[in-house]
């Protein structure tokens, strides 16, 4: 038999989250030039706020989980990623402007505004992957 792993994968996976909101979502450049989820936070508009409260606030949310546990037997962890990536989802449909059925392509918004997805993004829905492995593991 294999042996079951100590490696809390979805804490892991939630703290990239966080860690990727503090990092530039879109940029002219790889690591600089555009605005963090944080910063959409302090200083965005209405449905920016939104958006990036709900990804961060979720991963912030599955991480206590990770620590305290409700008597309650709800997959608190399960719904706190869906409200991150709910939230993720609603950023990139405003903030990257991909909401008319994504405007061709990726690659045509790419092109027209001289941005692109930044590292703080990669991080963000590596951290989703990571953190859905770790919830499918672990069923809690």
């Amino acid at each position: 038999m294999a042996k079951k792993s100590n490696l809390p994968l979805y804490l892991i996976g939630m703290a990239l989250v966080v860690i990727g909101c503090f990092l530039p979502l879109t940029a002219s450049k790889f690591f600089g030039g555009g605005s963090s989820a944080f910063h959409a936070i302090t200083d965005g508009s209405g449905d920016l706020k939104v958006g990036a409260i709900l990804a961060l606030g979720g991963a912030i949310a599955g991480i206590v989980f990770c620590f305290f546990s409700l008597k309650a037997k709800l997959p608190v962890k399960l719904i706190s990623l869906i409200v991150s990536v709910a939230g993720g989802i609603y950023i990139l449909l405003n903030y990257l402007n991909l909401a008319p059925w994504a405007r061709k392509a990726v690659s045509l918004l790419n092109k027209g505004t001289g941005t692109h997805i930044g590292i703080g993004l990669i991080v963000i829905i590596i951290g989703w992957v990571i953190a859905c492995v770790g919830w499918l593991q672990t069923r809690d």
